[in-house]
């Protein structure tokens, strides 16, 4: 691939956008759209075509690989960069979830991706954000949501797709796309508390939540590793499919109601694509992004997505709807375990200009998890699992 792959905005240039869109651009400007956990996301507005008028839109969306050095270095350790530009280079058309039109993608090694650029729509032009404080997902739009990942996950259920190289995991076993943030639990909790009690002056331990502390500190007291080991030996026992593994309100778009009768969805943010059982799906897609009210129809919200997907896909039986509850609440231990590292390289950031809005997010969004930790007694599970191992 070209070697003109831009490592920060400031190297998007007239030139080198034109040499990308194949036409001239004259000018643009830049707005930052979101400094994600592992990429940054820019607007490209106010495109200036030498030709006038241009069947080209006059903005645009670039991601690039995220400049703060910590987050980066997570991406790349769980190849989330690599993932996600092979699967809108070779797997998007076939996927029968609507994700966004692609300009321009660009990589540097197709062994680990360090830099790399997608230029595609911008969808604010015509939709909008699911955003997690301010447009959060109703339950209408979630009955919408898991009809739509039930077609999905039955087309690629036990498939050959899982087995591409890019993809898919040796031996056809079980990984989760973010084990080594999960893994660094046990070395980064402190420093996660003493941010978030910086951040937010109180600790992310309150009485509300009596099972999350005592929780954590068992999983964090040497056992991660042990603990996701026995995971493992469930999650391997499933029948895989293919997962998007980020589906929070942020990584989804509705049609404004205006340009049509109904909401289409968008999926964005394909960075953690993967096989895995669609338990998982579920508790990365709900954890933040719905208010407990919401979320905990969650067991009703399963039951249509198992029945749909049964219907579309008899042989996805085999998958029962215990089995798919086991992994929903699986899901909430393995991606509270990847967030306490996460949290260490966001929170830091906080109170800088830039950091505002994952403050909020982050301050609004983790009780939610917090609560469904709760709710379904993690704790309990995570005691069982760890009494399995000795």
């Amino acid at each position: 691939m070209t070697t003109t792959i831009p490592k920060c905005i400031n190297e998007v240039t007239s030139p080198w956008l034109s040499s990308i869109l194949g036409t001239q651009v004259i000018d643009f400007n830049t707005i930052l759209v979101a400094g994600g956990h592992l990429s940054d996301v820019f607007r490209i507005r106010d495109i200036i075509y030498a030709d006038g008028p241009s069947v080209l839109p006059r903005s645009l969306i670039i991601k690039i690989v995220c400049q703060n050095e910590d987050q980066r270095a997570i991406a790349i350790s769980n190849n989330a960069y690599l993932r996600e530009v092979l699967f809108f280079e070779k797997l998007a058309a076939e996927v029968p979830l609507r994700t966004p039109t692609i300009y321009s993608v660009l990589y540097d090694n197709l062994e680990r991706c360090e830099f790399f650029s997608i230029i595609m729509e911008d969808l604010s032009s015509h939709s909008k954000l699911f955003d997690q404080l301010t447009n959060q997902l109703g339950e209408a739009d979630i009955r919408k949501i898991i009809l739509e990942l039930a077609e999905f996950h039955a087309l690629f259920w036990e498939s050959d797709t899982l087995k591409s190289d890019w993809i898919g995991f040796p031996e056809n076993r079980y990984e989760f796309p973010m084990y080594e943030a999960a893994l660094g639990c046990e070395d980064n909790i402190d420093t996660f508390v003493a941010l978030w009690e910086n951040a937010f002056k109180q600790s992310p331990f309150q009485d509300k939540w009596p099972s999350l502390e005592p929780m954590t500190r068992l999983i964090c007291d040497g056992n991660a590793e042990r603990l996701l080991g026995q995971i493992y030996k469930i999650l391997n026992q499933r029948p895989h499919t293919l997962l998007h593994n980020d589906l929070r309100g942020n990584n989804l778009f509705g049609t404004k109601p205006q340009i049509g009768e109904s909401s289409e969805i968008t999926y964005i943010d394909w960075q953690l694509v993967a096989p895995g059982p669609p338990g998982l799906e579920f508790s990365e897609a709900w954890q933040h992004s719905i208010p407990p009210a919401v979320r905990r129809k969650d067991l009703d919200f399963l039951k249509q997505y198992h029945q749909r997907l049964t219907e579309i896909e008899p042989k996805t039986a085999a998958y029962t709807y215990p089995m798919l509850l086991e992994d929903y609440r699986l899901g909430y231990v393995l991606w509270w375990m990847t967030l306490i590292t996460l949290g260490t390289a966001v929170l830091k950031s906080l109170e800088t200009p830039e950091g505002r809005e994952a403050k909020a997010l982050w301050g609004t969004n983790m009780p939610y998890m917090y609560q469904a930790i709760e709710d379904h007694d993690c704790y309990g599970m995570v005691k069982r699992l760890l009494a399995l191992s000795t």
